[in-house]
């Protein structure tokens, strides 16, 4: 079954904006579009003013469209030679704390076993990656979470603790441990609301009553790190996503409050797709790494 034209209007928005990306008219889009409905038996989309929007039989069949034309994808390429098992071009989705140390050294672990892979790699949001991931459109998503996701295949997941990040030379970095209470006496640098961070920690610092000197808010953790590291600022990170900055002049402090320790990071993948070797060896090596670090 030929799901190019369904997938297309997916994608648009509409018959129109389908149409201009597969060259065709719209009336070409809507006649495959019918016989699509006609074949499977049930409406796939509600025909609104302003485009074309799913039924519930349209996403369940969209699932099951894009996971096929995934695994037709890498069984042309096989055909055609291009490499398999080793499929070049890797679709990485990442939130950003992962993304600016860890994930990096795990792509060149792994091109040096895989010389010939090229990744493409988005830092989005983990409500983002998920989506991404459940449509078919990144082969590969690494993410925190605090609770359970829906719609992705979680592979593999490890707990990620919160730690407290500051300067080599701040007053608590040699403590082994801290409690939320002695970071109190400095003031903090935060990722926004929404983050998985800052919701940990928001409900924590509720939860126990706690409230903290915010001097800054930031979404791109270079930032907030640069501030910490010029100052007796204190901010937060996993251990994972915090390693390699000692030689910033950063260090991370295990936090003692156990509720900090409820989140995971977790490598995701399209549910029930069956994954080209290429990709099954490269998520081995992500979890190996993230074994090893965790």
């Amino acid at each position: 079954m030929d799901y190019r034209y369904f997938l297309a209007v997916i994608d648009a928005g509409s018959l129109a904006a389908a149409g201009e990306r597969l060259h065709i008219a719209p009336s070409a889009v809507s006649r495959q579009i019918a016989l699509l409905e006609e074949s499977v038996g049930v409406a796939l989309f509600e025909r609104r003013p302003r485009g074309m929007q799913l039924t519930a039989a349209g996403e369940a069949l969209a699932e099951h469209a894009r996971r096929t034309w995934l695994e037709q994808e890498n069984i042309l390429a096989e055909l055609r030679g291009e490499g398999y098992p080793g499929a070049k071009v890797i679709r990485l989705v990442s939130t950003e704390g992962l993304s600016r140390y860890f994930l990096p050294r795990v792509l060149l672990e792994h091109y040096r076993l895989r010389p010939g892979a090229e990744y493409r790699l988005d830092v989005i949001s983990p409500h983002e990656c998920v989506q991404r991931i459940r449509r078919g459109e990144a082969d590969v998503g690494l993410t925190f979470s605090t609770e359970p996701v829906e719609g992705v295949n979680v592979c593999y997941s490890i707990r990620s603790p919160i730690r407290a990040l500051m300067r080599a030379g701040h007053p608590l970095a040699s403590a082994g441990v801290l409690s939320l209470e002695q970071v109190q006496a400095f003031p903090v640098a935060l990722t926004p609301k929404g983050t998985t961070q800052r919701q940990l920690l928001d409900l924590v610092c509720q939860m126990d009553g706690l409230s903290f000197e915010q001097v800054m808010t930031c979404n791109f953790s270079g930032a907030l790190h640069e501030f910490v590291r010029q100052s007796d600022t204190v901010a937060f990170a996993s251990a994972i996503s915090g390693e390699g900055q000692g030689m910033d002049g950063l260090v991370s402090v295990p936090l003692s409050n156990p509720r900090l320790g409820d989140r995971d990071i977790q490598v995701l993948t399209m549910p029930k797709r069956v994954l080209p070797e290429s990709l099954a060896f490269f998520i081995d090596t992500l979890i190996a790494r993230l074994q090893k670090e965790g």
